[in-house]
């Protein structure tokens, strides 16, 4: 049952963000004066469907539901009579076919703005942007920060919950910009100095954790996760156990166990723990983990969190429809950003190939973040949306993008670019593609063994 939903929602996820994709390009060939012939959401056999208007446009549902397409007239599929070759879109100006192929990206972008303007208005929970801990010796300890600390602002934009914190702290650093914090402090509120950005390491999962500044949920010394086969599980770790001490010194909150860990790639630790009532001495070593061509150690564990503790620590924010739609639009911006950001450190390699995701990775954080509730599926839609948009256009033949960028060959020297040589690209493009894919499957195959 479990395969079937994730599947099901899967299927939902992707049909709900090309549809609107190629609804981009309906809506704008439409405009143009083009004669839609097909609008299909999937692809394959046609199930059902109905054709409708003057142009008896075939609105249907196809066999694989896994995208969709917009099939417009054009002379070079078939016969065109003389009366309609006006509506062919190969006889459209530069401008009106330029238009039809970028509205369907634009549409994504259009709707991520949609989505996060719902979770918005709408109002979505999370949590107090209040320092829990701080990192002895990390860049957060360095300019100031205590524990109890409510950041306010960074570099003068407002932040409400500990995730705006993540992404405007993400989002500066990626642009090699420095990152001043505002806080609430006893009463006050209080300018730190500034964290140099290049002190932060993007492929650190938790952003902050890695300048220093822990949320409420490090403050437990349990386990909570125990990942299968690692190092932790090997050396007979149980859920529910309370790190004491790590090589006879004392430990007071989770980042210390974790800044402990990543310390000790392969050395031999000694951990004692409190196990119901007694306690209990276990040896592991940590094993070794590449990160940003830095070596760390990892044990596969994670904290367990009190649920009084952070219903405490939740919070309701909720916009009015002119704030919403900023905010919206601002969100979108900066997710943008951060995905073009990515994009460039993985030409440079700054960035690890690792952090792709193929269908069955998609589908899996479909399935979670469906279950999370709509807020949490609303943002992942929103931002699969950007993504969607911002692949498609790509230089890359076969895409939107590539077809604009022959659109510009077109301008510069003033005649199409010959369709064989359309050709030649369109397979060099399909090849990319098709290893893309390969390369993301590979990466889910190995998160899941």
């Amino acid at each position: 049952m479990d395969l079937i939903f994730t599947i099901s929602v899967f299927v939902l996820t992707v049909s709900i963000i090309v549809t609107f994709h190629e609804l981009g390009h309906f809506i704008a060939a439409r405009l143009c004066g083009v004669k839609v012939l097909e609008f299909s959401v999937g692809f394959g056999k046609r199930l059902f469907g109905k054709k409708l208007g003057k142009d008896k446009t075939d609105y249907k549902i196809s066999a694989l539901p896994l995208g969709g397409y917009v099939r417009m007239l054009d002379e070079r599929e078939g016969d065109v009579s003389q009366f309609e070759k006006k509506r062919a879109f190969n006889n459209q100006s530069l401008l009106k076919r330029s238009f039809i192929v970028f509205a369907g990206p634009f549409f994504n972008f259009i709707l991520a703005i949609f989505f996060y303007f719902l979770i918005f208005s709408g109002g979505y929970t999370g949590f107090k942007p209040e320092v829990g801990a701080v990192a002895k010796n990390s860049s957060a300890q360095d300019i100031g920060f205590l524990q109890g600390d409510v950041i306010s602002k960074i570099n003068s934009i407002k932040v409400n919950t500990w995730s705006d914190v993540s992404l405007q702290v993400v989002k500066f650093a990626s642009a090699k910009q420095d990152i001043f914090f505002e806080i609430f402090r006893d009463g006050r509120i209080i300018s730190l100095k500034k964290i140099d950005f290049r002190t932060i390491n993007f492929e650190e999962k938790n952003i902050l954790g890695n300048i220093g500044i822990f949320s409420f949920t490090n403050k437990t010394l349990k386990i909570g996760f125990i990942e299968k086969d690692s190092p932790a599980d090997k050396a007979g770790f149980l859920i529910g156990d309370k790190f004491l001490s790590i090589n006879d010194k004392n430990v007071v909150n989770w980042h210390e166990i974790v800044t402990t860990i990543k310390r000790s790639p392969g050395e031999n630790l000694k951990i004692k723990i409190q196990r119901d009532n007694t306690q209990k001495i276990l040896y592991v070593s940590p094993e070794k983990f590449v990160l940003s061509k830095l070596e760390i150690g990892r044990l596969g564990i994670g904290p367990l969190v009190d649920p009084q503790v952070v219903n405490k620590n939740k919070i309701i924010v909720e916009y009015g429809f002119l704030e919403s739609s900023k905010l919206a639009v601002l969100k979108t911006y900066d997710f943008t950003f951060l995905t073009l950001n990515f994009l460039s450190k993985l030409l440079v390699g700054e960035a690890s190939f690792k952090n792709i995701s193929g269908p069955v990775g998609i589908a899996g954080y479909a399935a979670d973040s469906f279950n999370n509730g709509y807020t949490s599926f609303l943002s992942l839609l929103a931002m699969l949306s950007i993504s969607i948009g911002i692949l498609n256009l790509l230089p890359i033949p076969m895409l939107d993008g590539g077809h604009l960028m022959y659109y510009l060959v077109e301008f510069i020297i003033r005649r199409p670019i010959s369709e064989a040589v359309q050709l030649i690209f369109q397979q060099i493009g399909m090849t990319f593609l098709i290893l893309l894919s390969f390369f993301a499957l590979y990466n889910d195959i190995l998160r899941i063994m």
